[in-house]
């Protein structure tokens, strides 16, 4: 018995003092910021760490929607897809998340769909354009 709590004391506390487990973190935040979700910090990987993620949200009861939106620069041929996920908790609170993102932000009260694309990178509507693809953005939760 005192060699079990040994071999978990010793695992577990490297794991507490480099913040891979934090006792205070709740379920959502702690998926959300999962490095081992597939494609989490990954360029290029978003579609694959959306649905990953949407599934362990989903295993943990949590219910979400994926939102899938274009962006262009203006005045350049440089265009790109993404998508992110927004999922809703109990106490009422929205997050949301995506692929390159190291944790999941609070979603503001009553901020639109545009306003959430750019929060994901703490930016303004500038120079790049956004169009959501409301054909995929269809009120379907996980």
């Amino acid at each position: 018995m005192k060699g079990i709590i040994s071999i978990s004391a010793a695992w577990l506390l490297p794991c507490l003092m480099f913040g891979a487990i934090s006792p205070d973190q709740s379920t959502h935040y702690r998926l959300a910021s999962d490095l081992s979700v597939q494609a989490k910090g990954k360029e290029g990987q978003c579609i694959d760490f959306a649905s990953a993620l949407a599934s362990k949200l989903a295993q943990a009861g949590i219910h979400g929607q994926l939102f899938f939106y274009k962006w262009y620069i203006r005045g350049t041929w440089i265009e790109g897809s993404h998508v992110f996920v927004m999922y809703h908790l109990a106490d009422g609170t929205e997050w949301i998340v995506d692929n390159e993102m190291s944790h999941p932000k609070l979603v503001p009260a009553d901020a639109s769909p545009i306003q959430l694309v750019f929060l994901l990178n703490d930016s303004q509507p500038g120079q790049v354009e956004v169009e959501l693809q409301e054909g995929l953005n269809r009120p379907s939760y996980f």
